[in-house]
């Protein structure tokens, strides 16, 4: 069986360990188009941690939270210790501690913080909890798919009352390191645009690959030169196309063109029910089309054809340089014979 293993990102790792080194005083937001190696970095980053990290990783993605209690049994990891001992394992590990379901609780004791129904409860716990882990060793959150939650109202908006958390272990208390990891870049517009955040949080994108680093993937895995050409010419730098490129190696050619047909599909049924429901909008994205450069355009900000094309992964906006640009190469191409389908 192949292994696709991981690659290159060494800027990137550096400045996370770099980050890790320093006492917590920020939030780190990480993001970038839709798989371009987000969760893949972070993994790889906790594998280099050394023996005096205690991480916390919980991955949203695919998770249905819907209410107080769907939300609190995701942050935590039952277990039927007590908290006691859970915490002495903890700093007392000769390696990296690493829980990758939560944080590990006793289940008495979310118990109870269940029966009050209160947020608060839970962020003081968690607080109490990274407090004293935070006396012998560094603990770092990470929470993957952020924004599955940035529409949720407990109390009021779930998102606000997490980033009063982080904000008091980051940059008050200056006990724990925070990452935040989302390929939703309205998500990210609307976070960075947020006067909450103002010098509270900083941003990482993690892009797809450039060519050189694109040319080094690809020939691990003995592709030669006409190879990497179809492969960049169709999918860039883009991380899961190049595997999938990968795995129908024999194929390739085949495989490109029917990635490309494939893409067009999906972005003219998106049209097509776009125009029956707005057909304003369905104009202004097909000018906006008119216009997109693969390197990305300017924007000044965000109107409803360019939220549509992010919402749809389409496009990809970077709050930071005011640039949307188009999710990969292969949405590129699908734009422009979407353009000649249409005329």
């Amino acid at each position: 069986m192949i292994k696709v293993e991981f690659h290159n990102r060494e800027k990137e790792l550096k400045r996370l360990m770099k980050i890790a080194e320093f006492e917590p005083h920020t939030i780190y937001f990480i993001f970038g188009p839709i798989n371009s190696g987000k969760t893949a970095l972070i993994q790889e980053f906790i594998r280099r941690l050394g023996k005096d990290y205690v991480v916390f990783y919980v991955n949203l993605r695919g998770k249905f939270i819907t209410d107080y209690q769907d939300f609190t049994r995701i942050l935590f990891k039952f277990e039927k210790r007590k908290r006691e001992e859970i915490l002495k394992e903890i700093l007392k590990t000769t390696t990296r501690f690493l829980s990758t379901r939560g944080i590990p609780v006793s289940e008495g004791t979310i118990d109870l913080i269940l029966a009050k129904r209160k947020t608060e409860d839970v962020f003081e716990f968690i607080e109490d909890y990274i407090s004293d882990i935070a006396k012998e060793k560094r603990p770092i959150f990470i929470l993957d798919e952020l924004q599955v939650i940035k529409d949720i109202e407990i109390d009021g908006k779930l998102i606000y009352k997490l980033f009063n958390l982080f904000v008091r272990l980051t940059k008050e208390l200056h006990i724990c390191h925070v990452f935040c990891l989302t390929s939703d870049s309205l998500f990210v517009e609307r976070i960075y645009s947020e006067a909450m955040l103002q010098g509270r949080a900083d941003y990482m994108l993690v892009d797809d690959f450039d060519y050189e680093t694109t040319v080094g993937f690809l020939r691990k895995y003995s592709f030669d030169d006409e190879e990497i050409d179809l492969a960049w010419n169709y999918f860039g730098g883009k991380p899961v196309y190049l595997i999938k490129a990968i795995e129908n190696k024999d194929t390739l050619e085949e495989f490109c063109e029917d990635s490309l047909e494939i893409r067009c599909g999906q972005i003219l049924d998106g049209l097509y029910k776009l125009k029956k429901r707005d057909e304003k909008t369905f104009k202004l994205v097909l000018d906006l089309f008119e216009t997109i450069k693969e390197d990305g355009v300017k924007y000044k900000s965000l109107n409803d054809a360019l939220e549509w094309c992010i919402d749809k992964n389409i496009l990809f906006a970077n709050p930071i340089k005011r640039v949307v640009k188009p999710q990969s190469k292969l949405e590129y191409l699908a734009i422009k014979k979407v353009l000649d389908d249409l005329s």
